[in-house]
C-alpha cells in the first residue's frame, strides 16, 4: 500500500541495561557453540519494570517528542509476543490509561516478532480510512523472564531481550513519511514453532519448565527439511519487499539503511543479507548484537537508534523489515524529511552500553 499524508511524528524507547553473553556462556547458561555462531555481545535485561510499564515509558517519550496532543490520538495499539504481567487482561488499555488516556479504541496485537510492524500497517490503515482520525500511538513491550522463559536457551539463532518501544503516527506533519508498506504471510510454516508431538495444552507452562522453542524447531526441521524452510522464508521476504519497493517507487540501491530483526549472525546472513544482496554495514546489526531481540520492537528501536546516533540525513530512505513466526512479513519504506532534535529535557536518549 502506498500511503499519502501518513507521517512518523515521534519515537520512544525504554531499554534496560545489557547482560553479558560471554558471562552467560562462562556460567553455562548460553551454549558455547551458539555464542560463537551468533556473535551476540549482550542482551537487555530488566530487573524491575514489567513489559507494560516499559511500554508506558516508551509511549510517554514518543508522545513528548511528537508534539501531538493526547486528544488527537484516535487509536492505541499495543504489540507484544509474551506474558504482559497478568492473565485474562487487556494490556493495551493499561498502556492507554497511563499515556494518553481518552476514549480512543485500544487494541492488543499478539503477532510474534512481527507485532510492531503489523501495528504500523494497521495504524496507517486506520488513519487513512477514517475521516478526522489524526494520530495513533503504537507501543511494543516484552520481558522474557524465568521460569517461563530462558532468554539464553529457550530458542536458537537468537537471544531474547527485554524492552519497549513506541511510535506516533500522524496525519499532516512529522519528521518522516511512511511511503509504502505491505504485510503478507505463509501459513504453511505455521507449525515451525508449534509442538506438534505434544499437542495443545489446556494451560500455559503445564510442565513447569521454560519454553523449549529450539526443540520445536529442531523437530520441525527434521520433518520438512532445511531447504524447504529456507526457500519459503526467502521467497516470502523478497516477494513482500519487492511489492513495497514497487509501490514506493524505489529500489535497494536507493535505500540508505535497512533495519532488520536483531538475530544472530548466521541467521542474519541467510535470511536477510544474502537475499537482499547487502553488506552487514547497511543494517543496524552492530547495535542489534548488543541489544538482542526485543520481540516486535526491534524495528522501532532500530529506527530510533539511527536517528539518535546521527546516521540519517534529510532525504534518506530506510527499509524497515519485520518477520514473525506464523510466518508473516511486514516491510515499509520510510523517508526522512527532517532530522529531529531530541536534545530537550524530555527527549531522553537510547544508549547501548558495553556489558560488564
Amino acid at each position: 500500500m502506498r500511503w499519502d499524508d501518513i507521517h512518523i511524528a515521534g519515537l520512544g524507547t525504554h531499554l534496560p541495561a545489557p547482560a553479558s553473553a560471554e558471562r552467560a556462556r562462562d556460567e553455562g547458561r548460553y551454549p558455547a557453540d551458539e555464542f560463537e555462531e551468533n556473535q551476540l555481545v549482550s542482551a537487555l535485561e530488566s530487573d524491575d519494570l514489567g513489559a507494560v510499564d516499559m511500554a508506558v515509558a516508551a509511549g510517554r517519550q514518543a508522545m513528548a517528542r511528537s508534539a501531538v496532543a493526547a486528544d488527537d490520538i484516535a487509536l492505541v495499539l499495543h504489540a507484544s509476543m509474551y506474558h504482559q504481567g497478568e492473565d485474562f487482561w487487556t494490556p493495551a488499555s493499561y498502556v492507554q490509561r497511563h499515556t494518553v488516556a481518552g476514549t480512543a479504541p485500544a487494541i492488543h496485537i499478539d503477532h510474534a516478532s512481527n507485532s510492531g510492524m503489523a501495528a504500523l500497517e494497521l495504524g496507517a490503515s486506520w488513519l487513512n480510512g477514517r475521516d478526522g482520525a489524526a494520530a495513533a500511538l503504537l507501543t511494543t513491550g516484552d520481558r522474557y523472564a524465568p521460569p517461563g522463559f530462558d532468554r539464553w536457551h529457550s530458542d536458537s539463532g537468537q537471544v531474547f531481550a527485554d524492552g519497549a518501544t513506541a511510535l506516533v503516527l500522524n496525519r499532516g506533519a512529522g519528521f518522516a513519511r511512511l511511503v509504502a508498506s505491505n504485510s503478507t504471510s505463509d501459513p504453511e510454516l505455521e507449525d515451525a514453532y508449534r509442538d506438534v508431538d505434544r499437542g495443545f495444552t489446556p494451560v500455559p507452562h503445564a510442565d513447569g519448565k521454560p519454553l523449549d522453542l529450539r526443540g520445536r524447531k529442531r523437530r520441525y526441521m527434521k520433518r520438512v527439511g532445511h531447504d524447504f524452510v529456507v526457500e519459503r522464508l526467502v521467497k516470502g521476504l523478497l516477494a513482500n519487499t519487492e511489492r513495497t519497493f514497487a509501490e514506493a517507487d524505489t529500489s535497494m540501491d536507493q535505500i540508505a539503511r535497512v533495519v532488520v530483526p536483531n538475530v544472530g549472525r548466521e541467521l542474519l546472513e541467510w535470511e536477510f543479507l544474502a537475499p537482499y544482496k547487502i553488506d552487514v554495514n547497511r543494517t543496524v546489526w552492530d547495535w542489534g548484537r548488543h541489544t538482542c531481540h526485543i520481540g516486535g520492537g526491534d524495528q522501532f528501536a532500530g529506527l530510533t537508534y539511527l536517528l539518535e546516533s546521527g546516521q540519517l540525513r534529510r532525504g534518506d530512505q530506510v527499509l524497515v523489515v519485520g518477520v514473525g513466526v506464523g510466518f508473516s512479513w511486514t516491510t515499509a519504506v520510510v523517508t526522512v524529511d527532517e532530522v529531529p532534535d531530541w536534545s530537550g529535557p524530555d527527549a531522553g536518549t537510547l544508549r547501548v552500553l558495553d556489558a560488564a
